[in-house]
């Protein structure tokens, strides 16, 4: 059994939702690697000292340099909004920490290039939270896509809508700054869409995309009566080429009415179809061309053993998964690559990829023609 000292900053949603993934994760993996709670940090002392005592942070402060400097603790976990993202895992990384950051990993390519050159340097492991990769079905996928049984990638068409914002009286957010979020449904929402574009098929060659604010302005959530400006995209669609010759087009608008977690894909082959959305997240669609004639047609595959992780929790089909099981196999594969000293799948060259796109979207919708990957 090895114990891993853990460090989180940021105690809001994500920090409770990864500090639920450290309390379960021996539950279901058992206790080859054991996360211990160290330390928690939020510029919010209430918060901070709510979430230690909830989830049995050993001690809790205001001040995030305090655990990056902590020699004692060797895993620092980043759930802050995303302009602080990069400058608190280069600084754990110069200090020798493990650093396993929430996504977005940066606010552009190039801070994003940066970071992934200081872990590497530094030799520390790096993982970025794009948990919907890490639900067992998309293992299955994956495997399937690389078998070649389906033949080869045509086309990706791949999805991200919430509903969260749709209501144009909903008071103004930090999302909604440029200097706090940089992007805002393509990196808070596409950027999920396209690490599984990525995971599955490949990494991307070239975009032409297109951005839009649908409410400019909103209620400060001080002043009411007074409005601030939306600074970033609502609404983003983009067409891209794969390195490997395929193409694809990902939509995503955080203001799209009844749609709660539509987060989805089709990634249409030369002999077969797979069409997969996380509301039904148990399961997938998969069409074989080469069934009988009398019985083709899409398949619903139920998530079972042999689909990743998911035997670590249960023994039958289709029993399902939720969101933070999601999480807790993040958080097993994190500990698991600290323990043995080897990269994580999900690192930070993965998030400085989708980075790249990112910010390759940025530009296209600007001078409106197609961009290179730099």
């Amino acid at each position: 059994m090895k114990k891993i000292k853990v460090g989180l900053i940021g105690a809001g949603f994500m920090g409770r939702t990864h500090s639920n993934a450290y309390k379960s994760v021996n539950n279901i993996f058992g206790d080859e690697v054991v996360p211990e709670l160290t330390a928690v940090a939020d510029i919010n002392a209430d918060n901070a000292k709510a979430l230690a005592e909830r989830y049995g942070f050993q001690r809790w402060t205001t001040e995030w340099k305090e655990i990056v400097a902590d020699p004692e603790i060797e895993l620092v976990d980043i759930t802050t909004p995303n302009a602080s993202h990069c400058p608190i895992a280069m600084e754990a990384a110069r200090h020798g920490k493990h650093v396993y950051c929430e996504k977005p990993l940066a606010m552009t390519a190039a801070e994003a290039v940066e970071a992934t050159r200081v872990v590497e340097e530094a030799g520390v492991v790096s993982s970025v939270g794009f948990n919907y990769v890490r639900n067992p079905i998309q293992q299955y996928v994956r495997e399937l896509i690389a078998s070649g049984e389906l033949g080869e990638a045509v086309n990706f068409r791949g999805m991200y809508d919430q509903d969260y914002y749709n209501d144009p009286e909903q008071k103004h957010e930090w999302r909604m700054f440029k200097s706090a979020s940089a992007s805002g449904a393509l990196g808070d929402l596409a950027s999920h869409t396209l690490s599984l574009s990525q995971y599955l098929v490949g990494d991307i060659a070239e975009v032409c995309g297109m951005t839009k604010i649908v409410v400019p302005e909103r209620p400060d959530p001080k002043e009411p009566s007074k409005l601030l400006p939306v600074e970033n995209d609502d609404v983003v669609q983009f067409l891209f080429n794969f390195r490997n010759g395929a193409c694809g087009a990902i939509f995503s608008n955080r203001l799209a009415a009844g749609r709660k977690m539509s987060l989805g894909y089709e990634i249409q082959m030369t002999n077969g179809c797979i069409v997969y959305n996380q509301e039904n997240q148990n399961q997938v669609q998969i069409y074989r061309h080469d069934d009988d004639k009398r019985e083709r047609g899409f398949k619903t595959v139920l998530i079972a053993p042999g689909h990743g992780e998911y035997e670590r929790f249960f023994g039958g089909a289709g029993i399902c998964l939720g969101y933070a099981d999601q999480k807790t196999i993040e958080v097993y594969h994190t500990l698991k690559c600290i323990v043995e000293n080897r990269p994580c799948e999900i690192d930070f060259r993965f998030g400085m990829k989708v980075m790249q796109v990112i910010d390759a979207v940025l530009e296209s919708a600007e001078t409106r023609q197609w961009v290179a990957i730099r």
